[in-house]
């Protein structure tokens, strides 16, 4: 484990940067458009874009990655990314976001593109649960602690989208530093949908699944707690609550992935997320302790989703076609994740606070049933 760790730590500290930036923008755009009085319709669609974009990246990120290699890939895509969402602290405007928003979709897809690529070629099967859950955890950990930074800045100046930019360009030293560790093939080879999902139908579509929950949590979860009167610190609490939730299962799940089985792991978290959107459903008419707890649990049990589901696919898959692979991952993640808000931004105009858990439920609902269904 200490081997396998030590070969990817460069990627693993830069994705942690990437998701401070990333947690922060997410966040900000959320709360900025609650400022502007955007409709949630509207906020859905300026939200989605971002995954219309990161969806169109890993069609051409294996030729992007066979060219100019892993490193070069991933910091371009953070200094685009920090290009982007500077230039929204400026352009308020839904049609200006939703550009933005696509463009640096594209950007941070490629970038993680190639972070998992990266890790997935340096790691067995044995450890690969376990590597990637740490490589969730650093994600998890940044994206709570990004939430706190919230408080730093007014979301109603151009300040936190500023900061969110430096975070995006910092995120590159590390893999600038640890470049001759990068993989160093000849270029990937294709490995198209069809052959991945051949190759690991239940990974394929959990993974779709994990996205579009992901991004319900993610774009959704700020909207949902503003719609409940919540300040802006007590927003930063409910989704740093998420974040942390998610940070400190990771690993276990991993474990338990690496010891009892991809699929039986993905059947309990999905099992466990129903009810725990049921209870987040109850929540609602509760106070403000029990959205709270709802909301840890809600990351506890949504956010693991993917990094089990990408080791499962990668069980299957040989070396030479893990970039490829990864790509397929990020671009059925992508999809879902354009679901997630369109579907959340319709069923919250119709129900208000509790369209969130409702469509969250059925999500995970899908995914419970995927694992009997499938090999």
């Amino acid at each position: 484990m200490r081997a396998a760790v030590a070969s990817v730590w460069a990627v693993i500290v830069t994705i942690g940067f990437v998701q401070v930036a990333n947690g922060l923008q997410t966040s900000v755009l959320g709360v900025r458009s609650g400022i502007e009085a955007f409709p949630p319709w509207t906020f859905g669609i300026v939200m989605a874009s971002y995954y219309v974009g990161y969806s169109a990246a890993p069609l051409t990120s294996r030729r992007i990655i066979g060219r100019f290699g892993h490193v070069r890939t991933m910091t371009v895509g953070a200094l685009v990314a920090a290009m982007m969402i500077a230039a929204a602290g400026y352009l308020v405007t839904p049609l200006a976001w939703g550009l933005l928003r696509a463009l640096s979709g594209f950007a941070l897809s490629s970038l993680y593109v190639g972070a998992e690529s990266w890790i997935h070629d340096r790691v067995a099967n044995a450890q690969r649960g376990r590597v990637f859950s740490i490589y969730m955890v650093m994600q998890m950990i940044a994206m709570t602690g990004a939430q706190f930074l919230l408080g730093v800045g007014d979301p109603a100046t151009p300040n936190l989208f500023l900061l969110s930019a430096v975070l995006f360009g910092v995120s590159c030293l590390p893999v600038l530093y640890a470049r001759r560790s990068a993989p160093d093939h000849a270029p990937p080879e294709p490995f198209g949908m069809l052959r991945l999902f051949g190759a690991a139908p239940l990974g394929t579509i959990a993974t779709f699944l994990a996205g579009v929950s992901w991004s319900i949590v993610f774009t959704f979860g700020p909207v949902y707690a503003r719609s409940y009167g919540f300040d802006l610190f007590q927003v930063s609490v409910f989704m740093a609550l998420a974040m942390a939730g998610g940070a400190l299962v990771q690993f276990p799940i991993g474990w338990l992935s690496d010891a009892a089985g991809r699929r039986r792991t993905i059947a309990v978290i999905s099992a466990g997320g129903i009810v725990v959107a049921l209870l987040g459903l109850w929540a609602g008419g509760d106070g403000l302790l029990a959205k709270y707890a709802a909301s840890f649990l809600v990351g506890a049990l949504v956010f693991p989703m993917y990094a089990i589901s990408a080791a499962h696919t990668n069980d299957a898959v040989a070396p030479q076609n893990r970039v490829s692979a990864a790509a397929g991952l990020v671009l059925l993640f992508g999809l879902g994740s354009i679901l997630g808000p369109l579907a959340s931004g319709g069923a919250m105009s119709a129900m208000g606070g509790d369209g969130y858990y409702v469509v969250l439920a059925a999500t995970l609902a899908a995914s419970l049933a995927v694992t009997a269904i499938t090999r």
